[in-house]
C-alpha cells in the first residue's frame, strides 16, 4: 500500500481540487469497446487488482483493463465536469464517496446487472461497490515490549523510542483518541481538541510517514520501535504486529456520471465480487473482499497476515466516512497549523 492510497482514498487531494468548467454527460451507453480504464490508487494494491480481477475480467469479456493511477477526488470532479469521462470506474474512500455523492459526480449502481455473488452489507451500497477492507494496526521490533492497544503503543515509560504515525488526520487523530482512552464504538464524533491535546504530550517521541512503505525501514534501522502502518509490517518478515485496536476501512469503487461503457464496469465489478478472485487478492496482499466466505477460502497462514479479519473486529473501530465528509475540511486545516508549530 503506497502513498497514492493514503492521499486518493484520505482527503487531502480532494481539498486541493479547483473544480473546472461543466461539460456534457454521457448516457454509459455504447458498443463494447477493446479496453476500458479504471482509476484506483495503485502500489501492491493495483497489482492486486491486476491478476485478481483484471485477468479473468479479459478471460470472460475480451476486454483490456488499463489502469490508471493515482486516484483521488479531484481526477474524478475534472472529469464529469469537463464532460471528458475516460475512466469507468474510480477507486474511492467512504468519505469521498459521500463528497462525490454530494457533488453529483456519480451514478447509482445497477445491483441487477453486476449480479454480484453474495457480499457483506456494508459493501453493497447504492453508489459505492466496497471492493477491500483493510486496516491501520500496531507494529514494531521484534525486541520492543509487546503490544496490543494505541495506549502502550504510545507510552514511552514502558518502551522508550520514537513512534511512527501517518503524516494524515484522517489516522492520526483517531488513533490518539483510542490511546487517549476513546472506546472504539466511541470514537466519532471525534473530539479533535482531545486528540491534539494527547499528540502533543507525546509529541517529542513521534515521527511522521507519507507513505506506509517507509514504515518497515524505520523499525529495521531502529528510527522507530513502532509503528501504525497498513500491510507493509508483517510477522513474517520478523515484526511483532498487534491487529486488535485497529481502524478499518472499505475501498470502494464508483461509476462516474458519463461513463462510456458502463456494461463493462458492471462485468469488472462482478468479477470482483466473486470468492475465487478475492481468494486470488488476498493471498497477493493482506487485504478482505466483500465476500462472507473469504476466510474459510484461505490458508491459515494468509489469515495471520489479514489486519481486516472479522476474529479481531469486536476490537478495532471503523472509520466514519460521513463525519469525515462533513469535518474534513476544517480538521484538516487545524492538523496542518499543529503539524508546523508542534512537530515540524
Amino acid at each position: 500500500m503506497n502513498i497514492s492510497r493514503i492521499v486518493g482514498l484520505g482527503l487531502a487531494a480532494s481539498l486541493a481540487f479547483a473544480a473546472v468548467g461543466c461539460g456534457s454527460q454521457n448516457d454509459g451507453a455504447s458498443t463494447a469497446p477493446s479496453s476500458i480504464s479504471i482509476l484506483e490508487s495503485g502500489g501492491s494494491s493495483g497489482e492486486s487488482i491486476a491478476e485478481a480481477y483484471g485477468k479473468p475480467f479479459t478471460a470472460t469479456t475480451g476486454v483490456k483493463l488499463v489502469q490508471e493511477t493515482p486516484t483521488d477526488l479531484g481526477k474524478l470532479e475534472a472529469m464529469v465536469k469537463s464532460g471528458n469521462v475516460t475512466a469507468e470506474l474510480v477507486e474511492l474512500g467512504g468519505a469521498n464517496v459521500q463528497m462525490a455523492l454530494e457533488r453529483d459526480l456519480i451514478q447509482p449502481l445497477d445491483w441487477d446487472a453486476i449480479d454480484p455473488e453474495p457480499m457483506t452489507a456494508e459493501a453493497k451500497t447504492e453508489y459505492g461497490f466496497g471492493y477491500q477492507t483493510f486496516a491501520l494496526y500496531m507494529g514494531g521490533r521484534a525486541d520492543a515490549k509487546p503490544i496490543t492497544t494505541w495506549a502502550e503503543f504510545f507510552d514511552t515509560e514502558r518502551q522508550p523510542g520514537k513512534r511512527a504515525i501517518p503524516t494524515y488526520s484522517s489516522y492520526a487523530l483517531p488513533i490518539a483518541l483510542l490511546a487517549d482512552g476513546v472506546k472504539p464504538e466511541d470514537l466519532y464524533p471525534l473530539d479533535v481538541d482531545r486528540a491534539l491535546a494527547f499528540l502533543e504530550s507525546v509529541s517529542d517521541d513521534l515521527l511522521l510517514w507519507e507513505a506506509a512503505s517507509q514504515t518497515p525501514q524505520m523499525l529495521e534501522s531502529n528510527e522507530a520501535v513502532y509503528a501504525a502502518t497498513w500491510d507493509n509490517v508483517r510477522a513474517s518478515d520478523g515484526f511483532q504486529v498487534s491487529f486488535e485496536n485497529a481502524v478499518r476501512e472499505l475501498s470502494f469503487f464508483v461509476i462516474p456520471k458519463g461513463a462510456k461503457h458502463v456494461d463493462q464496469a458492471n462485468q469488472l465489478l462482478h468479477e470482483m465480487s466473486k470468492l475465487e478472485n478475492q481468494t486470488v487478492a488476498a493471498e497477493l496482499i493482506p487485504v478482505a473482499g466483500p465476500s462472507p466466505d473469504l476466510m474459510g477460502s484461505l490458508t491459515p497462514e494468509v489469515v495471520a497476515e489479514m489486519p481486516a479479519n472479522p476474529a479481531f473486529a469486536d476490537t478495532q473501530a471503523t472509520y466514519d466516512y460521513e463525519w469525515w465528509a462533513a469535518n474534513a475540511a476544517d480538521v484538516t486545516e487545524r492538523w496542518t497549523q499543529f503539524k508546523l508549530e508542534k512537530l515540524g
